[in-house]
């Protein structure tokens, strides 16, 4: 057999057989527990939408200083506050200071 046939041989796919595993206790506490103490401070970040603007690329070029993009949301509707895409509450838009903030009046209900 040529060193090139061993080769290609080599990448060849091949089966494997994989003995069944079987289910068995594992020893010690788990990682997280009911507490989930040891998420506690872990940093997440937080988005606050108020809505959506849809437009043409030719009105988005064509914005300037003092345009006003009308959103998809009525003044009353509540602002979603999203974790990774996922609405975990709603809120109304409130001045805190010098920045904006989410005046939080309710929370999502859990998915589970």
């Amino acid at each position: 057999m040529s060193n090139h046939s061993t080769k290609e041989a080599a990448h060849l796919p091949q089966l494997v057989e994989l003995s069944e595993l079987k289910p068995h206790p594992l020893p010690g506490p788990a990682l997280v527990g009911p507490g989930m103490g040891v998420l506690q401070g872990v940093k997440v970040k937080l988005r606050a939408v108020a809505g959506e603007a849809t437009l043409t690329v030719q009105e988005l070029m064509a914005l300037r200083e003092d345009a006003i993009l009308k959103l998809d949301r009525p003044v009353d509707q509540p602002i979603d506050v999203l974790l990774d895409s996922q609405v975990v509450a709603r809120g109304r838009l409130v001045a805190v200071g010098d920045e904006f903030g989410v005046l939080v009046t309710e929370i999502a209900k859990s998915a589970g």
